[in-house]
């Protein structure tokens, strides 16, 4: 922030990111003052070091609100700037500050109780929140709400597909879970910011809007068992019911090939997470702990029985012995799937026939980028200059002699 003020470096970053609303340049003035007067409210600083610094210095942070200053007037910048001030008060009172990296580890389980308490709807919510997950896992290991992951890692690591993802990354960002930093492009990954929703932004997030979605995902699609769920259908649980999931767990069976599309489904993978996290539920149980439809439940513990992943006890329902024991899998910070079986989970995924799935998507995105980048090279090698460069002529080089000499002439007299 010290930065921003002194040199405007990185002001580029709240152009380019962001999930408020409007365009040009009253949002790039938005931003750029708000993170400024939230640093000053966290430092304890008052609003007349504020004002003095952004209007009456000529610090480069505080240029954009100048602007504003010139085109509007000095008391309407003054009045548009007590009010970012009384803002940046508000929110920096309700929350702690983050100073060290252990404050920021906190604030991102902050996020996480956040993010799993929230009621995720329908198959929409499902894929959000799996979105969520796997991104709180980067930061936990980044140590704070920055982040990059590409739209491609990130389908491989929810299993599911690019289109998909992409859908999911324009919910979020609207609701304001996310915001964009900066673009990825060939060789780099976008980069992101955890943020958190907006207030009345729940029925924003995963919404069952015939307009945004199309294909199978549209609802009443498809007549029957299949039929997605409506607003106007009435759940069999109560939609302010507790989820009660091992969302540890479920993060990563999103990624694995037994619960994809065509294998046991999203669905199974959290009826497993609930039993790990309360082993011996009945079905009942099992709707309420997932928040998901008492017969949706029934048609996902049949397959899990078929293959040995749970068992039933009279009206109960448990995890097979051993089910999750440390698996055998890939090394640690590896992003490669399987491409042999490793565990349990693989050895299911290869009696579905769905094993392999993740692995010959990660190739064809590995195919796609060194296409791309072969792309990208030729383009480079063959540019050209949008215009030849300007050579001086010996008529020009005159000129700027006699130039410069007089200059150092009248310079000279002006100094005497």
């Amino acid at each position: 922030m010290r930065a921003l003020v002194l040199d405007g470096s990185g002001m580029e970053r709240y152009r380019e990111g962001g999930s408020d609303g409007g365009s040009g340049a009253g949002r790039d003035t938005h931003r750029v003052t708000s993170a400024i007067a939230f640093s000053f409210a966290r430092a304890g600083a008052d609003r007349l070091a504020l004002r003095d610094v952004l209007l009456a210095s000529p610090a480069p942070g505080g240029a954009l609100l100048r602007d504003l200053a010139h085109a509007k007037g000095h008391d309407h910048a003054s009045k548009y700037l007590d009010r970012v001030w009384r803002r940046a008060v508000r929110v920096t009172g309700e929350s702690a500050p983050i100073r060290e990296r252990r404050d920021a580890l906190a604030a991102v389980a902050e996020r996480r109780i956040a993010i799993e308490v929230f009621p995720w709807r329908g198959q929409a919510g499902q894929t959000d929140r799996a979105n969520l997950l796997y991104r709180l896992g980067l930061c936990e290991r980044a140590g704070g709400f920055d982040h990059e992951v590409s739209q491609r890692q990130l389908a491989l690591g929810i299993g599911a597909g690019e289109s998909t993802v992409k859908r999911s990354d324009a919910r979020l960002v609207a609701a304001g879970w996310l915001w964009r930093v900066e673009q990825g492009g060939s060789g780099k990954s976008s980069k992101w910011v955890l943020g958190k929703p907006r207030a009345g932004s729940a029925d924003a997030v995963s919404p069952v809007d015939p307009n945004r979605q199309v294909g199978h995902e549209a609802p009443g699609y498809l007549d029957g068992v299949n039929r997605r769920q409506t607003s106007a259908t009435v759940p069999a649980v109560p939609s302010d019911a507790p989820v009660e999931l091992d969302f540890r767990l479920l993060t990563d069976l999103m990624t694995r090939d037994a619960f994809r599309a065509r294998g046991l489904g999203k669905t199974a993978a959290e009826v497993v997470a609930a039993l790990a996290y309360r082993d011996g539920q009945s079905a009942v149980e099992l709707a309420s702990s997932t928040r998901r439809h008492r017969a949706t439940v029934h048609a996902r513990l049949t397959p899990l029985m078929e293959h040995g992943l749970v068992v039933k006890t009279g009206e109960l329902y448990y995890l097979a012995d051993g089910l999750l024991d440390a698996p055998a899998g890939r090394p640690q910070g590896s992003r490669l799937p399987a491409w042999k079986p490793v565990d349990r989970w693989d050895d299911v995924a290869v009696d579905l026939g769905v094993f392999g799935t993740g692995y010959r998507q990660w190739c064809l995105y590995a195919f796609d980028r060194i296409a791309a980048d072969d792309v990208y090279r030729r383009v480079r090698e063959h540019a050209r200059p949008a215009r030849p460069a300007a050579e001086l002529t010996d008529q020009d080089r005159a000129f700027l002699n006699y130039w410069s000499a007089a200059f150092e002439d009248a310079d000279r007299v002006v100094g005497a």
